[in-house]
This record gives C-alpha cells, structure tokens and sequence, in this order.
C-alpha cells in the first residue's frame, strides 16, 4: 500500500495510508492546491493534478505515469517547501577541524602536523561528493578544511624555514666573534711577551 505525504503551509505531512489520505482530502485538511507525494512520484505536485486521490479509489489500482525518483523525496523549489538536510559528511567535518587547528598551531612551527590530516580528509571527503550514490552533505566545510590545511601547513614551512636561518646565521656570528676574540687575546699575549723580553733586556744593561 503506497504511503502518502501532503505539504501545507510549508510543513510537511506524513506518511498517511491512502484511505486516511482520503478522509483527510474529504474533511477539507488538504486542500486542491496542497501539495502532495507518494513513492513512485518524480516530484511533489498539488491535490488536483493527482488523479489517483482525485478520482474514487479502485482497488488494485497502483499504476502511476511517474518514474521513481533516484533520492529522497523533495518539495521544488517552486513549490515553496523544502527538502530534508542531508546528513553532513564526518570526513569534511574532520577536515575542517583540522584545517582550524593548523591555522591556529602554525605560529607554534606545528601546523603541519594538522595540515596533513586536513587536506587528506577534505580529499576524500571531495572525492565522495562526486559518488552519484552519497547523498552526504559538508561540500563547503570540506573546502575550509582543505584551505585551512594548506594554509597552516604553508604558514609553518615558512616559519621554520625562517627559523632555520635565522639560527645558522647567527651561528656564523658567534663564530666570527670568538674568532676575532681569540685572535685580540693572542695579540695581548705577544704584546705582554714583547715588553717582558724588553724588561730582562733593559736589566741585563
């Protein structure tokens, strides 16, 4: 037996068996211009463009000029009612969050370590979307995530890379400045040498 659904005032009704469907039709709670939809239905159409609810019951009648549609039943956008959410895909909500945490540990050299995983996921969770069969919504946190990730895992590169030369620079620096000391110390040395030499000179005189 087919389940009914019936949209009215943009809320939807349902599932109603056909029988409760006609006596809501007959006590005047759907209207001819309601909205109406069962199994087998390509789209929602009103009450009166319905000729099964519209004409007495037949029994063993089911035939419909319909095609069954491919996903879940939905209200078009003319219509004025709306479809149920899809349920948001884990991957692009993992993806996101670990966009969200490279951006803010990239300033901490460690973004990468969450850049990776972000872009990974956000991947995957893209490659999913383009399954005719997975109905999974996250399209747009998927993205962020992507974005995130590349992001902090640049912003980290940059960083230790900026660090790195830092340090070897002034690695070079401290080099050349013991060098140079070292070098002062070993002129004062010959200089104490050389006026000590000239002392024991001077005496032996």
């Amino acid at each position: 037996m087919n389940q009914w659904f019936y949209s009215k005032g943009g809320v939807q009704e349902g599932p109603f068996q056909e029988s409760e469907m006609r006596s809501r039709i007959t006590s005047g709670q759907v209207s001819a211009s309601d909205l109406v939809w069962r199994e087998g239905m390509a789209e929602w159409l009103p009450l009166a463009q319905v000729a099964e609810l519209s004409a007495p019951a037949a029994s063993g009648a089911d035939a419909s000029p319909y095609v069954t549609p491919g996903a879940n039943p939905a209200v078009t956008p003319q219509a004025g009612a709306y479809a149920p959410a899809p349920p948001t895909s884990g991957l692009a909500i993992a993806s996101m969050v670990c966009g969200i945490l490279a951006i803010l540990s990239s300033c901490a050299y460690v973004g990468i370590l969450f850049g990776i995983p972000a872009v990974i996921t956000g991947h995957m969770a893209m490659k999913s979307f383009r399954n005719p069969q997975d109905s999974k919504g996250g399209k747009g946190m998927a993205i962020a995530g992507l974005i995130c990730g590349y992001l902090g895992s640049l912003i980290s590169l940059v960083l230790i890379v900026i660090v790195a030369f830092a340090v070897n620079s002034s690695e070079g620096f401290i080099r050349e400045a013991m060098d140079e000391a070292q070098r002062q110390q070993q002129e004062q040395i010959e200089e104490m040498e050389q006026a000590e030499e000239q002392i024991r000179e001077e005496n032996a005189e």
